[in-house]
C-alpha cells in the first residue's frame, strides 16, 4: 500500500515497531530472562513508543479535519495508546513472573495489531479526509520530530542462546 510522503515518518516507525514486537514475542518462547525483557521493553516504550504516540496525537488531533475521520478509528487509536501505557506499567510493577510475562505478550500482540490498524484503516482515512496543507503541515512537523526506532539492542534475547 502506497503511503502520503507526508506520513512516511510513522510508516517507518511502525516498522521498527514491528521488528521489536517480533523480538519480544521471539524472547518469550525461548524463554529469554524476564528481567532482561522488561529492560528492553521499559526501554522500548520510553524512547520509541510514548514519544511515537505523542507525536501522532500531536499531529492529528489539532486537525480541524480529525473529526472528519471515522469516530471509531480516532477511539480506537486512542484506547490503543492508553492500553499501552496500562501494560506498560503493569510490566514495571507486577513482580509474578507469570502475570509480567502475559502482559509482555498481551503487549506485543497489540504491538503488531496497532501498527496494522494504523497503516491499514486509520492512515487511508486521514489520508482522505484532511486537506493538502493540514497534511503537508504535519509532513513537516513529523520529519522534525521523528526518532530512528530501537533496532540494537544487547543482549539479542530474541536469539537461541543468546
Amino acid at each position: 500500500m502506497k503511503r502520503s510522503k507526508y506520513l512516511t515518518p510513522l510508516s517507518w516507525e511502525h516498522h521498527s515497531a514491528l521488528v521489536n514486537a517480533s523480538r519480544i514475542k521471539r524472547g518469550l518462547a525461548l524463554k529469554a530472562d524476564t528481567a532482561i525483557l522488561q529492560e528492553f521493553m521499559e526501554y522500548l516504550w520510553k524512547t520509541d513508543l510514548q514519544p511515537h504516540f505523542q507525536r501522532e496525537e500531536d499531529a492529528f488531533l489539532p486537525q480541524k479535519d480529525w473529526q472528519q475521520v471515522a469516530e471509531d478509528l480516532r477511539s480506537h487509536m486512542l484506547n490503543d495508546h492508553k492500553e499501552f501505557a496500562r501494560l506498560a506499567e503493569q510490566i514495571s510493577k507486577t513482580t509474578a513472573v507469570d502475570k509480567k510475562t502475559e502482559a509482555m505478550e498481551r503487549f506485543a500482540d497489540l504491538l503488531t495489531g496497532h501498527v496494522r490498524f494504523e497503516e491499514r484503516r486509520l492512515f487511508p482515512a486521514i489520508e482522505d479526509a484532511f486537506d493538502e496543507d493540514a497534511l503537508i503541515a504535519i509532513g513537516a512537523q513529523l520529519k522534525e520530530r521523528h526518532v530512528p526506532g530501537c533496532i540494537h539492542w544487547q543482549p539479542a534475547f530474541w536469539e537461541k542462546g543468546k
